[in-house]
């Protein structure tokens, strides 16, 4: 294979990095507490562990992680030249395939763009793998229906206490109010 640049070249290299961002809690709306109401109608407040990790304190914003294309210009330190690849060498122990190394930026960004999408995808078809390799598609049917199951009631569970709630301090309020 033909190598497109040579060494001291300036060229664009197209590549897909994880971003880590951040946004306000779910659970606490940012505050890093909650507060609770106990069985004798006394109210507490306490830590959230929705943006709170392991042992350190609550955040008030909970972090993921993002695929985002990225490009820059680099200068071509070195080139592997084999049958059928081309690899390039931009500084000791980073390069990468002839594939990603553009002569302009648009056409960089366009690849950087490509590559993002593709490991998007990647990330979506995990959802169609068996959650247990081992086990037949039968046996990971019953487990995710019976996952389901468990979610839904919990949810039900969940929704019927908040209700609880809400209508405690409402009456709470009411009494104070009278």
């Amino acid at each position: 294979m033909e190598a497109k640049f040579k060494i001291g070249d300036k060229v664009w290299f197209a590549e897909v990095r994880s971003v880590q961002k951040s946004v306000r809690c779910p659970e606490c709306f940012g505050l890093k507490y909650l507060t609770v109401i106990l069985g004798d109608q006394s109210e507490v407040t306490i830590d959230c562990a929705g943006c709170a990790a392991g042992y350190d304190p609550p955040k008030g914003f909970v972090i993921y992680y993002s695929w985002e294309p990225n490009v820059k210009q680099l200068t071509i330190k070195g080139m592997d030249l084999r049958d059928d690849s081309v690899t390039y060498w931009f500084v000791e122990g980073y390069g990468t395939e002839g594939l990603n190394v553009f002569a302009n930026q648009e056409a960089a960004e366009i690849h950087a763009l490509e590559l993002a999408k593709e490991h998007e995808q990647q990330e979506l078809e995990k959802i169609h793998r068996k959650e247990k390799n081992n086990r037949t598609w039968s046996w990971n049917a019953h487990y995710h229906r019976a996952c389901i199951r468990s979610a839904e009631k919990d949810l039900v569970h969940h929704k019927a206490k908040l209700e609880v709630a809400k209508l405690k301090s409402k009456d709470e309020k009411k009494e104070a109010a009278s």
